[in-house]
């Protein structure tokens, strides 16, 4: 069962969707906070968070998503869509998923480029975290880059406008309205460098482990976080900057469920 509404503060509404077993209380003692990646990624990705929330939720794990301001079906205009506002939706979305779920603490599960606010969120709290990020983008300036070259491929070589120039408006990236402040904001982020509260949990799943997540695992370990990656079956991993796929819905079916099984303790990580 699915169950829309609106929260936040006065003046600056959000948008959430709680997902949870028809049965009145949790069987879980924890919700999951579900974290949607930022500008073509979340909109692309939306079936496949949907589908996960509802396969945990029947697990009696209450799941929450939500869109962040300026975004979805909440308040705000895309250039509102700044990383200090995205830090305050989290924790207001996270109080709502405590409430609303019955529950005592909360999971979150970021994915792609939605991992670096959410570390950055993480980073402010005293006690440990659980955590899993999907596929994460952690390498701010790298994933800015990436959208700047996803943009000019769908301008200039995707042939999307075919005999004729076309120069996109200012502040303009992938048919977003973007704020240069939310690009130099995310721009200065590594999450290599970002330090979780000690006895924190990162559950990485991911189609490949690269030097980035390397050294993201080892710079927590250090830190006295639990970090541990699972490899996704690699056949049916996401073409995200294929500039023909770029309106395409993503919905990588056997890493929901993976992921689904592990969420629930139905296999252990």
């Amino acid at each position: 069962m699915s169950a829309p509404f609106f929260f936040g503060a006065p003046g600056r509404n959000l948008f959430g969707l709680l997902h949870v077993r028809e049965e009145t209380n949790p069987a879980s003692q924890h919700a999951l906070l579900l974290c949607a990646p930022l500008l073509q990624d979340g909109i692309r990705s939306h079936r496949a968070l949907w589908s996960l929330a509802q396969t945990v939720a029947q697990f009696g794990i209450p799941t929450l998503t939500f869109d962040w301001y300026g975004t979805g079906d909440s308040g705000g205009q895309d250039v509102e869509l700044s990383l200090p506002g995205m830090l305050d939706d989290l924790e207001r979305a996270c109080a709502e998923a405590l409430r609303r779920g019955e529950v005592s603490n909360v999971h979150f599960l970021a994915l792609r480029s939605a991992a670096l606010p959410l570390l950055a969120a993480m980073e402010r709290r005293v006690d440990p975290v659980e955590i899993v990020l999907w596929d994460p983008q952690l390498d701010g300036a790298k994933l800015v880059e990436s959208w700047k070259t996803q943009h000019r491929q769908q301008l200039h070589e995707a042939g999307r406008y075919v005999n004729v120039t076309h120069e996109s408006d200012a502040g303009e990236l992938l048919g977003f309205g973007v704020n240069d402040a939310l690009l130099d904001a995310l721009g200065a982020l590594d999450a290599a460098h970002i330090r979780l509260p000690p006895g924190s949990r990162v559950r990485m799943a991911v189609w490949e482990m690269d030097e980035a997540l390397d050294r993201f695992a080892r710079e927590q370990r250090a830190g006295g976080v639990s970090v541990e990656a699972v490899l996704l079956d690699d056949g049916e991993r996401p073409e995200w900057n294929v500039p023909s796929r770029f309106g395409g819905q993503v919905f990588p079916r056997r890493a929901v469920a993976q992921l689904a099984q592990r969420m629930t303790a139905q296999v252990p990580w």
